[in-house]
């Protein structure tokens, strides 16, 4: 007796359909070597043929038969082959009658992955011929749930590294996964290196691994035959022979008949990773794709098989592979068993050594990955422990078209049609809920792994307490309050009633600048958005801390405090005073005594505004450091709209509106400062770009942080609220070429996210006139650039500006996305950048609340009632 064709009706049903899509000029079809019409139809014909007759049988090899076969490789296949013909023996049965539970675990047991585990066999498992199968099972998870080791794609199994590389001592070998690159699209993919690129990948767009299920995965390789076999769920999906499923090199889509497996590179010193790409010691983690979900039995053949053999030949028990003498080909068996801490490897029967064992590894080292008991629809322990992260909430309700007519102004409507307005809203409505949805990702991974601690490291989940303020929670109300997530809200409020702040005791020495902006500014927003006494209260208490900064000769602050005990000091790292230090706490002390009827919190700020303004005397653009003495002078000659000066120019302008428009000597000092920066800092690229330049003696340096691109933001807020006739007209549009470098400052990028800062090449043309400099090519997530855009918007109403936002924000959720919320990355020349597992408060409390109002309806919140704190914490203007 023998067994039935693995090629089958499945295999050739396949072929048809591929036929059937070239002769009818399906242009996603593969043209096979490029038959004639005439040929194509012939097989066609042929393929119905083969489809109506039975199954055919495969006999056992004869002797005769294998002496006409090349030796090695293909005396192995032959053996192979006659496993594949063997009848039931009296003591087993065949491999596709035995149960599905003995099939796939035949030990009992099954591996659980992480995203963050894997196995190594200390030996090498490559070869010109080799086949590899395993069992997978692969849970539905959420993308936002996967750690930044485990991003999109899922690898099974892998001898080399991830990337193209093609040279180095981990670059040859073959890397088998689910997904392709930056997507969860099920694609199974095989890809291998050769002397050019390690970027060959086979794959089908059509046969997808399914989510919930076991399913039988495996390839196979021959350099003999230039052959590349994949299947799935025991049917062969690729086939490079027969003309099944596509191939990409070096990122350029050939025809699948163009696979060259001759010239693949065979890894050699490379161990054998199970559920992971190669990792290079010291390399980011990032890159090591590895497995979520479960797998049963593990099985590697040095030898090769095509389409009639391999599938039967993955399924055979050990027993049979041992009976019929095939077992010599067999490098890798691994057979599960519940509770065991290191696995080994069957294959190497009869010798001890610790490379017969698999060794447990993650991204914290070494580990021992849980081996469960056998289970139909196993529970992957990612989905249980992440229920915050994977609850799901509801999008907010639509505007209703006539009420969004109501909220255009006549700016609007005289430059763009209603239909045009609406059609922008109507775009702009599921972007808003990404945002929403980053939003709330980012606030159910913090009240998970950080509730009440000041920040949280989003790739492992440790809270960081650096100054025991509830640092990210209280930046963050006043955005979910905008959003419309009030029952988190109302649970920030209800923890800060249980737990008083600040608590008694030292809390450290830490900046009064960042401590003000963030947590008090984010307690006088909520309190101002929600009116609940807890903010107030917690607002007062804290203030009372701070005040002991104030204590100083001039009224300008010491740059440190401790809100445990009101202990301050000055910087230890330079002897003066920054500029936007001292003066970008005003908006905040002001609001608490007008919200309190107590003005010692205005007299402390405004004793040190006042001290600075003298300081000035009468110029408007000025050095961003001040003496630390009696009579503070300014030093220095650097002068910047960037970090350490930018906020100082903002609160002049805001605390004129905050106070209702009424101490003018806010707003001339402003405009002063502003017509100095378009007289002085204000270049041009010979490409076009315009931007800020820093001043230091006299010259310009000709770099921009991104820090500076609030000042576009601020040009338009100025521009709309002063009177016209003291509005220079200047700064509209510069801020909206300055909002265009920016923008340009995201897409230029590798990555699509901004560098810290960028240099210009005033002389270069478009496209040459900016580059990204090797010290900070980092993003930390800022929202200076999403904060233009945001104010360019909500005056002029210009689609454009929501498109750009939207381009801008997609790579923060490709590329910034962490398992607990959304990380800094490391280097935006980089695809993808790598994470530094940090997360600074602003992202929640500015950059997405930025990102969300520009999608969201113009009435969210008004510019004629709100004003912005430097932190993007709305307040109530005066009166209003």
């Amino acid at each position: 007796m023998a067994l039935p064709d693995v090629r089958a009706h499945s295999l050739l049903s396949a072929v048809l359909i591929r036929r059937r899509a070239a002769i009818s000029g399906d242009p996603h079809s593969e043209d096979h070597d490029g038959g004639s019409d005439e040929e194509r139809i012939a097989l066609l014909k042929a393929a119905e043929e083969a489809l109506a007759i039975p199954l055919p049988l495969l006999p056992k090899a004869s002797s005769a038969e294998r002496g006409l076969q090349q030796q090695h490789a293909h005396d192995q296949f032959s053996m192979l082959s006659s496993l594949a013909g063997r009848s039931k023996s009296a003591a087993g049965t065949l491999a596709g009658a035995r149960t599905e539970s003995a099939s796939i675990a035949s030990l009992g047991g099954i591996a659980l992955f992480s995203g963050e585990t894997w196995y190594q066999l200390h030996a090498p498992a490559d070869a010109d011929e080799v086949t590899f199968g395993t069992w997978i099972y692969l849970p539905h998870v959420q993308d936002v749930l996967f750690p930044s080791s485990s991003e999109s794609m899922k690898t099974i199994a892998a001898t080399k590294v991830s990337g193209c590389a093609s040279a180095g001592d981990y670059a040859p070998g073959w890397a088998f996964f689910v997904h392709e690159w930056s997507t969860t699209n099920r694609q199974l993919r095989l890809s291998w290196t050769d002397g050019a690129t390690g970027c060959n990948e086979v794959f089908s767009t059509t046969a997808l691994v399914p989510y919930d299920k076991w399913v039988q995965v495996g390839f196979s390789f021959s350099k003999a035959n230039n052959r590349v076999t994949v299947a799935l769920d025991k049917s062969v999906v690729i086939d490079n022979k027969l003309g099944l499923g596509s191939y990409v090199r070096g990122g350029q889509t050939s025809r699948i008949s163009q696979v060259n497996v001759k010239e693949r590179s065979v890894s050699h010193k490379s161990s054998f990773i199970l559920g992971a790409h190669t990792h290079i010691d010291g390399g980011d983690y990032v890159q090591s794709h590895a497995f979520v979900g479960f797998m049963g039995d593990v099985r590697l053949f040095t030898t090769a098989l095509d389409a009639l053999n391999m599938v039967q030949i993955l399924s055979a028990s050990y027993e049979e592979l041992r009976a019929s003498g095939s077992d010599s080909a067999l490098k890798v068996l691994v057979q599960f068993r519940e509770g065991e801490a290191s696995p080994i490897n069957s294959a190497s029967t009869g010798r001890t050594s610790e490379e017969d064992r698999l060794e447990g590894k993650s991204v914290t080292g070494g580990g021992v990955l849980p081996i469960l008991a056998w289970s139909d629809k196993p529970k992957h322990p990612i989905l249980q422990s992440a229920v915050a992260n994977s609850a799901s909430f509801e999008a907010l309700p639509i505007l209703d078209p006539a009420e969004l007519r109501k909220s255009f102004p006549k700016e609007w409507l005289a430059r763009f049609s209603e239909d045009e307005l609406l059609k922008s809203q109507e775009d702009a409505n599921p972007w808003a809920e990404e945002v929403r949805a980053a939003m709330f990702h980012t606030w159910s991974g913090y009240r998970q792994k950080a509730w009440g601690q000041d920040d949280i490291s989003p790739s492992r989940g440790n809270g960081k307490n650096w100054c025991k303020m509830a640092v990210t929670m209280l930046d963050g109300v006043s955005t979910l309050w905008l959003m419309g997530f009030k029952a988190e809200f109302e649970e920030a409020a209800s923890w800060l009633e249980k737990n008083p702040l600040p608590s008694p005791g030292g809390h450290g020495m830490h900046s009064l600048f960042e401590i003000t902006i963030r947590a008090l500014g984010g307690l006088c927003s909520a309190h101002s958005l929600s009116g609940k006494s807890v903010f107030l209260e917690t607002a007062k208490r804290l203030a009372d801390k701070l005040l002991g900064a104030f204590n100083t000769q001039s009224g300008i602050p010491r740059s440190t405090v401790d809100i445990g005990t009101g202990a301050a000091a000055s910087h230890t790292w330079m002897p003066n005073i920054v500029l936007a230090e001292a003066t970008t706490l005003q908006v905040e002390f002001r609001y608490l005594s007008h919200a309190t009827g107590d003005r010692k919190y205005a007299d402390a700020v405004d004793k040190a505004m006042n001290a600075v303004l003298r300081a000035a005397a009468g110029r408007g653009l000025v050095p961003i450091y001040i003496s630390a003495n009696a009579a503070p002078q300014f030093t220095g000659s650097k002068m910047s709209m960037g970090a350490m000066g930018d906020s100082y120019y903002e609160y002049l302008l805001k605390q004129w509106i905050q106070t209702g428009r009424k101490e003018d000597r806010f707003k001339d000092t402003w405009i002063k400062a502003m017509n100095e920066m378009m007289d002085n800092m204000v270049v041009r690229t010979a490409g076009g770009l315009r931007f800020l330049a820093e001043l230091e003696n006299g010259q310009k340096r000709m770099r921009m942080d991104h820090l500076a691109c609030f000042v576009a933001g601020m040009l338009m807020l100025g521009s709309r609220t002063l009177p016209k006739n003291e509005v220079d007209p200047r700064w509209e549009p510069f801020a909206a070429d300055l909002t265009r470098t920016c923008y340009e400052m995201y897409v230029r990028a590798p990555s699509g996210l901004s560098p810290e800062y960028v240099h210009f090449n005033v002389n270069g043309g478009e496209g040459h006139d900016m580059s990204i400099p090797g010290d900070a090519p980092h993003n930390l997530l800022r929202p200076e650039a999403a904060e233009a855009i945001y104010y360019m918007w909500y005056y002029t109403g210009d689609p454009k500006y929501r498109a750009w936002a939207h381009q801008m924000f997609v790579p923060f959720t490709k590329y910034a996305k962490a398992r607990f919320g959304f990380s800094a990355v490391a280097d935006v020349r980089l695809v993808p950048p790598p994470q530094r597992d940090s997360q600074e408060s602003f992202w929640l409390a500015e950059t997405l609340k930025y990102f969300y109002l520009i999608f969201a309806p113009r009435s969210t919140i008004s510019l004629e009632e709100w004003v912005f704190n430097t932190e993007a914490q709305p307040m109530r203007i005066w009166g209003v």
